[in-house]
């Protein structure tokens, strides 16, 4: 079951301020904007517009001529996002917010990404390697967090308080497929080895335990007392890890389906010996319990609710700051 936990659209930011691919260096760098305090150089501008180009290709499958209509029609947009991002690392300052674990996590996270996954030691040549400043990563992942803490503090935890039992549940069947659990079979086997035994003798043991078995003896009792002991189910009195639907072997298939929970099976012929199986449970597929998934899921009606209020709280953080743009690089009819 996946289920997405994101609490705002923080893509937009990562794209426009990651900086995936080397950037030729710029001769000369000037001021864009000027944020309070802060400024937004050409030469991070155009880092984003990069990002936000290459990510356009792969998302219309390299087709250059989509990725540069679609860029054309939201280039504008790369510097308000910095704009807002300069104002949201201002914000988190003013709060004190401390998210540097966030960072840090997030440098795990992708270190787990390689084949083999990479020690944080070794990280920073890695990306080095592969055009990546680890400086400017690391600026990406704190503006990110710090974009998540700051719009779930002042938009999304009051909406989130407020999300109703009916909300959740109207979310819940309108996305079903998201909380779609396979069957599962829960199995114990008796392991006949055909080691220190003639085909018949193993034959004639494996029936009457199977008989043994059925009559009530507990299996694990006679797993115990049969059982190959070098088999790793006999440590758990027979049991076998669960199975998905999908994960069982076909004759373990064909075997199954036909079986009752508590059935024991007939002795079936395998490498090396007889193989008596028990079906213990078998939960079928549906839905995880929405009381097990309530909490994300109120994360998610916030979420869509919270995303309407998104244009309004960043105008109003504008409206109280100090925020001029270069006149090279205002949109038609803008005005400082």
């Amino acid at each position: 079951m996946k289920l997405n936990r994101i609490w705002f659209t923080a893509i937009l930011i990562a794209l426009f301020t990651f900086p995936i691919f080397a950037q030729e260096p710029q001769l000369v760098d000037e001021t864009v904007a000027r944020v309070n305090t802060d400024i937004i150089t050409r030469s991070s501008l155009i880092k984003a517009q990069e990002a936000y180009k290459r990510e356009l290709l792969e998302k219309n499958n390299n087709d250059v001529a989509k990725a540069e209509e679609e860029y054309k029609q939201n280039s504008d947009k790369v510097l308000d996002i910095l704009i807002e991002d300069k104002l949201i690392s201002q914000r988190a300052t003013e709060l004190a917010l401390d998210v540097e674990a966030e960072v840090n996590q997030a440098f795990v996270r992708l270190s787990q990404q390689f084949n083999p996954p990479a020690s944080l030691t070794d990280l920073p040549e890695i990306l080095k390697q592969q055009g990546v400043d680890i400086e400017d990563l690391r600026k990406s992942f704190r503006n990110d967090a710090q974009r998540r803490a700051i719009l779930f503090r002042e938009i999304f935890s009051p909406l989130y308080e407020k999300v109703t039992v009916d909300e959740k549940k109207a979310w819940y069947e309108a996305h079903s497929d998201l909380f779609k659990v396979p069957g599962e079979y829960s199995l114990s086997e008796i392991f006949i080895s055909l080691e220190n035994r003639s085909e018949a003798e193993a034959t004639a043991l494996a029936k009457q335990i199977a008989a043994d078995a059925r009559t009530g003896k507990p299996f694990a009792d006679l797993n115990k007392l049969y059982s190959d002991p070098k088999r790793k189910s006999t440590e758990k009195g027979g049991e076998l890890p669960a199975f998905k639907d999908s994960d069982l072997i076909e004759y373990l298939r064909k075997l199954v389906e036909a079986m009752k929970n508590g059935d024991v099976s007939d002795p079936i012929r395998v490498d090396k010996g007889f193989q008596i199986i028990r079906l213990n449970e078998h939960k079928l597929p549906g839905l995880v319990d929405l009381a097990q998934v309530e909490a994300q899921i109120a994360e998610q009606v916030a979420f869509e609710k919270g995303q309407n209020r998104l244009p309004e709280y960043f105008k109003g953080l504008k409206e109280k700051s100090y925020i001029r743009v270069a006149e090279n690089y205002k949109k038609a009819g803008e005005v400082n």
